[in-house]
């Protein structure tokens, strides 16, 4: 499964696909957005040089997926996107509301981009490989006292879980009896 994760000055992981945001640091736990929230994010982060509108974030977020909603509701999701980046560990808030004109990254924010592959392997390893990053930024000297060591990184976005669902093995013939006894009932 191929998958993006953005990783957010240093502090927090924002994995696109599960909508579930990581702290690198101690601070901070992990926070799982609903979908709305997570691509106000993800819309925010591709779009992190220029300033997204009211308007393109309903048409982006909601209006294609075939749902109007009101304005409440997307300063709604603004605000718990904000209050959820702080509880993952996020020490400045990053949105900047633009005063009649929409939403922007802040542009002291760093901002990384990982696509990963992760592949199982046959007996049931996941394989991790980065496929692309973005070109590492470059941090002045007291700002590289301060970030996270490397190893912190590479090992919080490899403490991966797979989760599997599986079905009781009594559901599959109470389905198969339901729908029997819906056919039948239709000829009787």
């Amino acid at each position: 499964m191929v998958f993006n994760q953005y990783i957010i000055n240093d502090e927090v992981i924002f994995d696109a696909n599960m909508n579930m945001l990581q702290p690198l640091g101690k601070s901070g736990e992990g926070v799982s957005l609903n979908a709305p929230t997570a691509r106000c994010l993800q819309l925010l982060l591709e779009s992190s040089d220029r300033v997204i509108s009211r308007e393109e974030f309903l048409d982006s977020v909601w209006k294609t997926r075939g749902i109007v909603v009101s304005q409440n509701t997307f300063y709604q999701n603004i605000s718990l996107l904000r209050k959820s980046l702080v509880k993952a560990g996020l020490s400045q808030d990053i949105i900047i509301t633009v005063r009649q004109r929409g939403f922007v990254i802040s542009s002291g924010a760093h901002i990384s981009l990982f696509f990963r592959n992760d592949e199982v392997e046959p007996d049931g390893e996941v394989n991790n490989k980065v496929m692309n990053s973005s070109s590492p930024v470059e941090y002045p000297e007291k700002q590289k006292r301060d970030l996270p060591a490397e190893k912190n990184v590479s090992e919080n976005i490899n403490d991966r879980k797979i989760v599997t669902f599986m079905l009781p093995k009594w559901i599959l013939p109470l389905f198969l009896a339901m729908l029997v006894a819906n056919i039948l009932s239709l000829f009787l």
